[in-house]
């Protein structure tokens, strides 16, 4: 089969009835009436009128032609039922099954060449008389050309078999309105063939019991007279009486026992009949809407395909291999059914007849023929390009088709208000999905899907099928499949078709429309309550679940100033929602100034920063979804304060469920809501010292529900825990023969400062690369130094690090890493003496700690350890001064190159002390100093005095200091 046959839409196939193409589409069309048949009046349609077009436009069911087939050899005097029940629901076949036996049995000859005619037996020349009850009147009866009125069903009935000669038998007990006896009829009727075809009986005789006759009624009357019809006609050979009932006391207007007592009345000896049952009623639409079915080959492949897409969409909610070999057998049938439906798709004719049957105002086969012709017509001309109709294809825009739909299920004035508001009006709620969908997808923007399972949920929703009101999603998707039309999409346009329109109820997982406006308009108005504030507060709340509670994130700084500096972590910023709105270009501005600026004052940690930018669309969603879940939620509030009705628990769980999706909402957006990152890195144009590289972050959506993982993940070429030995020392620039040393924390900060440098998370992946350079002899470390001249100084040599595991925690970053050279120069340098003085106000306890050192820091001469060498000790009880002095300098040998002092003393005499070290500075080359200041009060220190009057002045003068306060 070609594609072009794939996708050949039903108008190009099928050829409806010229009454369809025409647009006659009047009721009458579709309502057959005996009476007129018989009459022949030119009222009548011709497709009723004349026995061949009747025929021709027929389908005979099994149940038609077996009824055909026993009243005719009945009429022939074979063995059989004579006395036959139709009694199917309004609309089920009756009157069309009573036109059939009239023409069949009165016009035979006009019949010729009708194949399926053509096998039914003939009985000749068959006298037929009809009576039906809608036509007649109690009181005045019915009126008959050039003879006086009749007035009961017997008189008309003997009248049309026998004229006035049968009439006279009986016109005393006709004008008398009594029953007449059996005799008269066995007179009437004789040997010859005769049908009588009785139609809406009980309706006649419900007006007849009003008529008074003697001690009885004519109504009763009227009961008399069919019961010894029905045993005079049993008693003849070649007589058949056929009438129809009601099936149900609703369309019986509600006479339950009239209804009961015709039916037991006549129950013994007739039989009863369903003229159109099951699947035939398919036919029956096809044959009676379509002149030409068209190329079967066209429509088998059109089965196929559809049953496929069944199939398929069915599968996807299989989880074991029978439930999918029971798919397969359903599918089968689908196509199987297809091929007796088309162009119409099963389920919309199951539905009208399953569902929309349990209407009192439906009339099963005309209410189908009245309403599919109206819709054919409509999608006819609208030039439909769909395979099937099917339930989401019929175009309730249109006001024929819109009639008849109300002509068939009701509620017309309470319905059409929501058919406007969300389905048909201007500006229908629906035609907001149909436009998101197309947006999305523009390929199915021609299926308006929001349109399509809107339209079918609105025929699933009147009726009911197994007591169940409305309408499951796998059975909407069933009914709505289309190419290209997949489960995910219609899944998604049911979720927004719940958000968007008034009246789509959505309880027990099943749609369905109702005239009571559902839970969004309630929705809508509470959101109105709710604060931009709020609103961006529940989203902060979302945001912080996809964060983990670490350090290394600023959520929402209000500015360039709460974004912390010098602080040795690599820290993702996640910019705040007013940054959705800027231009990219803006962006990039404002995010430069927040890097170099904190504030007033300069950025130091250029290096330590990433922002992260949100999307306007997703925040756009978030605000949207946020909102939503409060308005819910206070509506929820409410709710739980009332004592709960059956309704208001109904509206309670479908806000909970509301609140669930609303939720979700917010999560899918705030997962989406960062686009992408702005990292500094090195401008080598050399235009700036420092740009912005874009980092894209959507594509990390599937490496994690964590938001910050997903953003390191997507800086992982860029950002690193830790880094090589080699490249630290090279970085370091300890290689460099110029430079010997650098303090652990000022390597450190290179890291965080620098953009030239490696962006590294955080310190601990520093001093793993540290601790490995010291082992491997790349660089040495000792955690104090003194630095006097070009070479620094060790108190203690064993304390250099080198070519040696040390445990991470010995490794304090106050001290320094050291070239090899600079190591093996300290380990074979004598260290100098070292002046200490401590002054200690007992009666105070403050206590001011000076250590000085001081000497030739440019001499190169080697030393021994101190305490090899001999001293002179000088103590006196009348000095405060203590004096250690190497026995060589006494003796002149050596010259006195280094001076050590010790001291202590009351804070009163600290400016003095200051006064005789500014006497050592200034014979000294080189002097350094470490001071340790121990001070209290008995009141408190202020803060800010701390910082302004000690702190802020050493940091001036670049003194290193560390201050504890207690």
């Amino acid at each position: 089969m070609s594609s072009a046959y794939q996708l050949k839409p039903w108008t190009q196939v099928v050829t409806p009835h010229s009454d369809i193409l025409s647009g006659n589409l009047d009721n009458a069309t579709y309502a057959a009436s005996l009476s007129l048949v018989v009459r022949q009046d030119p009222n009548c349609p011709p497709v009723y009128r004349n026995a061949r077009d009747f025929f021709n436009a027929t389908y005979l069911t099994t149940a038609l032609k077996k009824l055909l087939t026993d009243v005719l050899k009945s009429l022939r005097g074979d063995a059989g039922d004579r006395v036959l029940q139709l009694r199917t629901p309004f609309g089920g076949g009756k009157t069309h099954s009573l036109i059939s036996l009239y023409h069949i049995t009165k016009n035979r000859s006009d019949l010729q060449s009708i194949t399926q005619l053509d096998e039914l037996p003939n009985p000749g020349d068959v006298r037929v008389a009809h009576f039906i009850g809608f036509e007649a009147g109690a009181i005045k009866g019915i009126e008959i050309d050039d003879s006086p009125p009749i007035f009961t069903p017997w008189g008309y009935l003997a009248w049309q078999l026998g004229g006035h000669q049968a009439y006279s038998l009986l016109a005393t007990e006709d004008q008398q309105k009594v029953a007449p006896g059996n005799e008269v009829w066995r007179k009437i009727l004789g040997d010859t063939p005769n049908l009588i075809l009785i139609d809406e009986l009980l309706v006649f005789v419900e007006s007849a019991m009003a008529v008074q006759v003697g001690d009885s009624n004519f109504g009763r009357q009227v009961l008399i007279f069919i019961q010894k019809l029905t045993e005079i006609v049993r008693e003849l050979p070649k007589t058949v009486l056929v009438y129809s009932l009601q099936a149900s006391v609703a369309e019986s207007f509600g006479n339950e026992g009239l209804l009961s007592a015709l039916d037991k009345l006549v129950s013994r000896i007739d039989a009863k009949k369903e003229p159109v049952s099951g699947d035939e009623v398919m036919q029956v639409i096809q044959r009676r809407l379509f002149s030409n079915i068209g190329d079967t080959a066209i429509i088998q492949e059109v089965a196929r395909q559809q049953a496929e897409l069944f199939r398929r969409l069915r599968e996807s909610y299989a989880d074991t291999n029978r439930e999918k070999q029971e798919i397969q057998q359903q599918a089968d049938l689908l196509a199987d059914r297809i091929l007796v439906s088309y162009p119409f798709h099963p389920d919309l004719i199951d539905l009208m007849y399953y569902r929309w049957g349990t209407l009192p105002s439906y009339q099963r086969t005309r209410g189908a023929l009245q309403f599919l012709a109206a819709a054919t017509y409509a999608l006819w001309e609208a030039k439909d390009n769909s395979w099937l109709i099917t339930p989401g294809s019929i175009p309730f825009d249109n006001d024929i088709v819109k009639n008849a739909f109300f002509s068939q299920v009701g509620a017309r004035d309470a319905y059409s208000s929501v058919l406007i508001s969300d389905l048909t009006g201007r500006k229908a709620k629906v035609k907001t999905v149909d436009n998101r969908i197309a947006a999305d997808a523009p390929a199915l923007s021609h299926l308006k899907v929001g349109t399509r399972l809107s339209s079918a949920i609105l025929m699933y929703s009147f009726g009911t099928r197994g007591g169940d009101k409305g309408v499951l999603e796998q059975e909407i998707t069933s009914a709505c499949l289309a190419p290209g039309l997949d489960r995910t999409t219609i899944t998604a346009a049911l979720s927004d078709l719940r958000e968007e329109l008034l009246h789509l109820h959505y309880v027990g997982q099943r749609y369905r429309f109702e005239t009571k406006a559902n839970l969004n308009k309630l929705i809508a108005d509470e959101e109105g309550k709710v604060s931009s504030d709020e609103v961006l507060q529940k989203i902060q709340e979302e945001l912080n679940k996809t964060l983990p509670n670490i350090r290394g994130k600023v959520v929402w700084p209000k500015d360039a100033a709460a974004i912390p500096d010098k602080v040795k972590q690599f820290s993702i910023v996640y910019l705040e929602p007013s940054w959705a709105d800027k231009s990219k270009d803006l962006v990039l501005v404002d995010a430069l100034n927040w890097l170099e600026n904190r504030g007033n004052d300069k950025r130091e940690f250029k290096n330590a920063l990433a922002f992260v930018v949100p999307n306007k669309a997703q925040m756009d969603k978030a605000r949207e979804g946020a909102r939503t879940a409060l308005a819910i939620s206070e509506l929820i509030e409410k709710k739980n304060k009332k004592k709960g009705s059956s309704e208001e628990l109904e509206e309670l769980n479908e806000l909970t469920s509301k609140a669930k999706d609303a939720t979700s909402e917010i999560v899918a957006a705030v997962r989406r809501l960062y686009e992408y990152i702005l990292l500094p890195l090195p401008d080598t144009s050399g235009e700036k010292p420092v740009r912005l590289e874009s980092v894209d972050l959507q594509s990390q959506l599937n490496t994690s529900q964590n938001l910050q993982e997903r953003v390191l993940d997507a800086l992982k070429n860029y950002v690193f825990e830790t880094t090589t030995a080699s490249k630290l020392v090279s970085l370091s620039g300890l290689e460099n023969p110029d430079k010997e040393y650098i303090a652990g924390e000022e390597l450190v900060s290179y890291f965080f400062r620098f953009p030239t440098l490696p962006k590294m998370l955080g310190v601990e992946g520093i001093k793993k690369s540290i601790l490995k350079a010291i082992e491997q002899g790349l660089i040495g470390y000792v955690p104090s130094m003194t630095i006097s001249g070009e070479i620094p100084v060790v108190d203690n040599s064993n304390l250099i690090s080198f070519e040696k595991v040390i445990p991470a925690d010995e490794l304090d970053l106050a001290g320094y890493l050291l070239s090899p050279s600079l190591v093996n120069k300290l380990r074979t340098v004598k260290s100098p003496e070292i002046v200490e003085t401590i002054i200690k106000d007992a009666e105070e306890d403050n206590t001011v700690k000076l250590i000085y050192g001081s000497g030739d820091s440019g001499s190169t001469t080697k030393r021994r350890v101190a305490e090899e060498k001999q001293t002179v000790e000088y103590k006196s009880d009348a000095s405060s001064i203590e004096r250690t002095v190497l026995l060589d300098i006494v003796n002149g040998k050596k010259p006195a190159r280094y001076y050590k002092l010790t001291s202590s003393t009351d804070k009163a005499k600290i400016f003095q002390l200051f006064e005789v070290l500014q006497a050592l500075s200034d014979k000294a080359e080189g002097m350094t100093i470490t001071i340790e200041v121990q001070a209290h009060t008995q009141d408190s220190f202020d803060l800010n005095w701390i910082r302004n009057a000690i702190e802020e002045p050493l940091d001036e003068m670049d003194i290193r200091a560390s201050t504890r306060l207690e």
